[in-house]
């Protein structure tokens, strides 16, 4: 169960997976009320204008794993850079342990270093991909909904409760970039217009399950962005019940844009003599 705590934990690092290499001047909406939701969304967090003149961002990142029986089996903290457009490439670099350790996708490749040197097991490296894509995807919620190439249905209201929130589906196109899912259910807060939470269908081959409902939590203002300082995932059932207990905890925190980070950052690193991790 820890090998499965621990892969699922990629699954949080949770995408500015865009199908252009800039911003678009205007977000593509779907028609009728589904795209009324998504444009309240992107006005509730902080307007399309702003999203658009932001061309990359940095943040510090905690990650928290728990056993079944709610215990923390792992905990880890890292830096996490990015561009917001285009298609994901993303850089990830630990913090606080003796031994380095830098996780990166350049948009085709996965690659890792320790201590400088390659980590070629492609267990990790599978891991490392899916991490990378997965933390890039759930930043850039709900913007890329009007970005990316996707169908969007509006599934109407659910309440439980007292509790109401306003449903889409969406469906990734084939051509879309890579990202973690296939398809998701995004619940947004109808007084708010902010996403509560959202139940994913999870691609990874290493997962046993599939299902995930993840929790947006403790909203923010970043340099006019609003974005939720922590997430929470649950396993789920189809129809977005959770059936489990808490499996990750992620803080997303110190949110800084417009870094200029050059591409080369992002480029898998040329192997040079010295030997490598497995």
């Amino acid at each position: 169960m820890k090998r499965v705590t621990a892969l699922v934990a990629a699954f949080l690092l949770g995408c500015a997976a865009c199908h252009s290499d800039s911003p678009q001047s205007a977000p593509r909406l779907p028609e009728g009320s589904a795209g009324r939701i998504v444009q309240r969304a992107i006005d509730a967090s902080g307007g399309w204008e702003r999203w658009t003149g932001l061309r990359d961002v940095a943040f510090v990142t905690t990650f928290t794993a728990y056993d079944p029986v709610g215990n923390i089996s792992s905990e880890s903290i890292g830096l996490h850079k990015s561009p917001l457009h285009g298609s994901p490439l993303v850089r990830f670099e630990s913090l606080g342990v003796p031994n380095p350790v830098t996780f990166g996708f350049d948009g085709k490749e996965a690659w890792i270093l320790r201590n400088g040197l390659p980590v070629n097991e492609p267990g990790r490296l599978e891991w490392s991909r899916f991490n990378m894509v997965s933390n890039a995807f759930w930043f850039s919620l709900p913007f890329s909904l009007a970005e990316l190439p996707v169908a969007i249905t509006d599934l109407g209201q659910q309440a439980d409760g007292a509790t109401r929130w306003q449903r889409l589906r969406v469906t990734l196109d084939k051509q879309a970039p890579e990202a973690p899912c296939d398809w998701f259910v995004v619940y947004f807060d109808p007084e708010t217009g902010l996403i509560d939470h959202v139940l994913s269908h999870i691609t990874a081959s290493f997962l046993t399950h599939s299902l995930w409902v993840g929790k947006w939590l403790d909203y923010q203002d970043w340099n006019g962005i609003k974005k939720e300082r922590r997430r929470q995932f649950f396993p789920a059932d189809a129809e977005g019940a959770i059936i489990g207990n808490l499996v990750v905890e992620q803080l997303v925190e110190d949110v800084r844009f417009n870094n200029n980070f050059p591409a080369s950052l992002f480029t898998k690193p040329v192997p040079v003599s010295g030997g490598e991790h497995t």
